[in-house]
């Protein structure tokens, strides 16, 4: 269950940090006009706020990785929990689940799917 939570979390970091920062950006617009010294904290509040959010997102994909190692290391699929891994390529350190066909390397970091371009229809 905390895995899942984990996982979902760091596949949409990105685009949870874009909307605060997105957010802090409409509210530092309106402060132009209303009280100007706050857009100035707010810019500066959000030039640090990027360090604090990479530090951030490299702990939860190192916790992610560890959790991950270690369930790989059980022989079981982070993923879904079946036993079905298999190694894809000898030498390459990916592991691809036969169930869900989810795809990790040695280290346990998720590997994007592939996902293959539809073959164009001659008419």
């Amino acid at each position: 269950m905390i895995l899942k939570l984990l996982r979902q979390l760091n596949r949409a970091y990105g685009y949870a940090v874009f909307g605060i920062y997105l957010a802090a950006f409409g509210i530092a617009f309106l402060f132009v006009f209303i009280f100007p010294p706050a857009t100035l904290a707010l810019l500066f509040i959000s030039i640090f706020g990027l360090l604090f959010f990479n530090v951030l997102g490299f702990v939860l994909r190192t916790i992610e990785k560890r959790w991950n190692r270690a369930r790989l290391g059980k022989g079981l699929c982070p993923e879904c929990g079946a036993a079905a891994l298999s190694a894809v390529a000898s030498g390459s350190g990916e592991i691809r689940c036969g169930a869900c066909d989810a795809r990790h390397d040695a280290q346990g970091a998720w590997i994007k799917p592939i996902v293959q371009e539809p073959e164009p229809v001659q008419a």
